[in-house]
């Protein structure tokens, strides 16, 4: 077996491994069992536990944008298209594309519960993505906007589909499994997602372009 095979399998072993129960719990000895491998060889690939987790992160990394990468947009795209893509992609990579894999579970666990990794899902992942928004969203409102009402509008929006993610067994205690499934998909959701925060930011816009009216002790003084 090569050097790289090995490699790979102890990547492909680690993963679920950590996503089901995380970095502090999981035992290199558990997962090089999994991967069929001698338990030296996290320390002879990888230096430590805390090295092969992130890489592990990294490829969870790339396998979720893989899946839902973002398109490509033309000068001609308008705004709002570019919102409704930027939200399509934030819901499929936070609920899948069909059955969640462990990439979706071990960046969940570790948004919710972070280690030193997340920091660099922070630097590689998030931020790039959410600076993406940030132009979409200076796009459509103007510089007028404080750039922190644009953030605010952004963990906004995020903090839908996060809902959706971390309390999809409550929504579906709540609503019963044959509703969830009509109205609650991913498709339907991104169009709730979509409408909701389109309308917000419309009328965001719409508060700092009205004039502000000038007291009614000032008018008395003219």
């Amino acid at each position: 077996m090569s050097s790289v095979d090995v490699r790979n399998r102890l990547l492909e072993a680690a993963g679920p491994v950590f996503s089901e129960k995380g970095f502090e719990k999981a035992t290199v000895r558990e997962i090089c069992q999994k991967a069929d491998v001698n338990v030296a060889s996290v320390n002879y690939y990888f230096g430590d536990k805390e090295q092969l987790y992130l890489e592990v992160i990294c490829l969870a990394k790339e396998m979720g944008v893989s899946r839902a990468p973002l398109p490509e947009w033309s000068p001609e795209t308008s705004a709002e298209q570019k919102l409704r893509d930027w939200v399509i992609t934030l819901v499929r990579r936070m609920l899948g594309t069909g059955e969640l894999s462990w990439s979706n579970h071990l960046i969940m666990r570790e948004v919710l519960r972070p280690t030193k990794a997340c920091g660099h899902l922070i630097q590689e992942l998030f931020r790039p993505f959410v600076n993406i928004a940030d132009g979409i969203l200076l796009e459509m409102l103007g510089d007028e906007i404080p750039p922190y009402r644009r953030m605010q509008c952004i963990f906004s929006i995020a903090a839908q589909c996060q809902f959706y993610r971390v309390s999809g067994g409550m929504v579906s205690l709540m609503l019963g499994p044959e509703e969830q499934a009509a109205h609650y998909d991913p498709e339907h959701l991104i169009e709730h997602i979509l409408q909701f925060s389109l309308a917000a930011v419309k009328n965001l816009k719409q508060e700092f372009s009205e004039p502000v009216m000038e007291s009614s002790s000032t008018l008395h003084k003219i």
